[in-house]
């Protein structure tokens, strides 16, 4: 008899086997995301809408080809107006989040070309890469991508095709805004004080810059005032918010006041000459400019030097930023001590000792003696009448003797001027012709400036007017012989004037008996009229005129004498001069 033997019991089959299951989810059903993007704000916003036309365009196709595949979209993804030469994409990123959070539940990603995702080959890697791990497949409407040999051959072929289309779009802008910059136009955003236009020229748009009228003549106004000195540019544009400067507004912020940011970059900014920068070279521009050559130097050379000018914070003093420590060379601050009497007490402290960055002993000093020990210094560099008059003439005689140097001096440098601009001209037409590329120009832009930065420096010193020149010198010996009597006489803020005019730097010093001294490095002019050589010079023409040898000039009021025997650059107090080991090294 055979027997039967049923075997182990069959396993029960799964879930998804269910002949009613299987049924019903094929009637579910699948979800899909769709990404729509347009390359520029102008497609965005293209005819007066806020989706343009190209993006509604797009939700169509993508929802027409998740419907033919029995597809749902769930979610859509809009990116308006940005590049897709990056991955970095806001609408991007918040989907590859999205998709994560909603991992195994999303079937499809539905674009309307592969080149809407990405622009390059390596981004579409990964970001297919990605859609494979959470089980996702890539659909274009416009493209017949599958998962088959040939799909996957296509979605290669095209997005090779999108890299290829990306970079060479990227190399025809950078070529047209060369040729654009290169005929004098400009790029990118016009700077405050001019307008970008659009105006259509035989049936094409143009697109050029022209003045504003409303912000430009407060952009000049601002370029001659801090070409004043007299100005920071906290301070200038505190001044331009009160006169009405504001950023233009755009698409994305209102119209605000200028920040002092802002300001420091119109002032430093070569378009307002008329000059167009475009990386790093710079090219003729065809708007008007709104400054003048000498003007904007004056304000570069200001910008440059501002760290040693006078400040004003919340202790003003007309001293403040002039005075230094003679013994560490650190700068005297202001400090205000407020006694039980409520009454303030003003120092100098040497901020060195006060910060605790060295070991510097000076003592504090008081505002007014500060104050008394630069008017005695004042009285001691006053020059007297008669010197004074003597100065003039040897003055006088040595610009007579100089004309007959300058012609020759300044036509060879002249010539070199010449020269260099030629070759200036030379390198641009180059450039033009494509004979050399824009990393070399720029280069050899910058050499050339620099070269004839120096000639023009050179030759602007020697074709100044020796008739202005005489008169100059005239007004400084005049301010050197009154300089005492009109600085007893100021006002704080003419004193302070004063002490940039003829000094270099104040520094306050302990003398033998422990006392408070001042000492000055004087600045030129004046260190040429008091050096030790022009002072022989004048004593020999004393001589001449049969004035006594042993009567010395520089005093005031015929009282106090200045010993000249010492270095020209030193001044002090004290009728016992400074000698030539103060705070410069001594000469030999």
């Amino acid at each position: 008899m055979t027997t039967f033997n049923p075997g182990p019991a069959a396993a029960a089959p799964p879930a998804a086997a269910d002949p009613v299951a299987a049924f019903t989810e094929s009637f579910a059903p699948k979800r899909a995301v769709s990404y729509l993007r347009v390359s520029t704000r102008e497609q965005a916003e293209r005819g007066g809408r806020e989706e343009g036309f190209s993006i509604p365009a797009q939700r169509d196709a993508n929802k027409k080809k998740a419907t033919s595949m029995g597809a749902m979209v769930v979610k859509e993804f809009v990116e308006r107006g940005v590049s897709g030469t990056s991955t970095n994409r806001p609408a991007l990123q918040a989907m590859l989040r999205y998709l994560e959070e909603e991992q195994a539940t999303i079937d499809y990603v539905i674009v309307h070309k592969v080149d809407r995702l990405a622009r390059n080959r390596a981004d579409d890697v990964t970001l297919n890469a990605r859609f494979d791990e959470l089980g996702i497949r890539l659909v274009s409407t416009s493209e017949n991508i599958d998962q088959t040999p040939g799909g996957i051959l296509l979605h290669g072929i095209m997005s090779s095709i999108a890299e290829f289309y990306s970079k060479n779009l990227s190399n025809e802008v950078k070529k047209g805004m060369t040729e654009k910059v290169r005929s004098g136009g400009s790029v990118g955003r016009a700077p405050i004080g001019y307008l970008n236009v659009r105006h259509i020229d035989d049936g094409r748009e143009v697109r050029t810059v022209e003045v504003d009228l409303k912000r430009a003549p407060l952009v000049t106004w601002a370029f001659k005032t801090y070409a004043t000195g007299d100005w920071s540019v906290r301070s200038l544009t505190d001044e331009l918010i009160k006169r009405g400067l504001t950023m233009a507004k755009t698409t994305k912020l209102p119209e605000k006041p200028v920040e002092t940011r802002q300001v420091h970059q119109i002032l430093t900014n070569p378009y307002y000459l008329g000059i167009v920068s475009y990386k790093g070279a710079q090219y003729p521009g065809n708007h008007e400019p709104l400054i003048d050559q000498e003007t904007f130097q004056k304000v570069r050379g200001i910008l440059k030097s501002k760290i040693n000018g006078e400040r004003t914070i919340t202790h003003g003093h007309y001293l403040k930023s002039t005075l230094y420590c003679g013994e560490c060379g650190m700068r005297m601050i202001v400090q205000v001590a407020k006694p039980r009497t409520e009454e303030e007490y003003p120092y100098y402290s040497c901020l060195g000792r006060h910060s605790k960055r060295n070991d510097c002993m000076l003592r504090s000093i008081n505002f007014y003696k500060a104050e008394d020990l630069i008017q005695e210094m004042y009285d001691r560099l006053a020059l007297r009448a008669k010197y004074a008059d003597n100065l003039r003439e040897v003055v006088a005689e040595q610009l007579r003797l100089l004309k007959n140097d300058t012609a020759v001096q300044a036509e060879a440098l002249n010539s070199q001027k010449l020269e260099i601009e030629r070759r200036q001209r030379k390198l641009l037409e180059a450039h033009y012709n494509d004979a050399i590329p824009l990393d070399m120009l720029a280069t050899e832009q910058k050499r050339l400036d620099v070269e004839l930065v120096r000639v023009k420096k050179e030759l602007d010193a020697l074709t100044a007017d020796l008739g202005d020149a005489a008169r100059y010198v005239d007004m400084a010996i005049d301010l050197a012989q009154q300089c005492a009597d009109a600085y007893r006489q100021a006002p704080d803020h003419h004193r302070r004037m004063f002490n940039q005019l003829l000094f270099e730097r104040i520094e306050v010093y302990m003398d033998e008996n422990d006392e408070h001294q001042v000492r000055a490095i004087l600045a030129p002019p004046f260190d040429e009229l008091f050096s030790s050589t022009l002072k022989q010079i004048v004593s020999q023409m004393q001589k001449d005129q049969r004035v006594e040898e042993k009567e010395n000039p520089a005093i005031s009021g015929g009282v106090i004498p200045v010993d000249f025997s010492i270095s020209h650059a030193l001044v002090s107090n004290k009728s016992t001069m400074v000698g030539l080991t103060g705070f410069e090294p001594a000469t030999p």
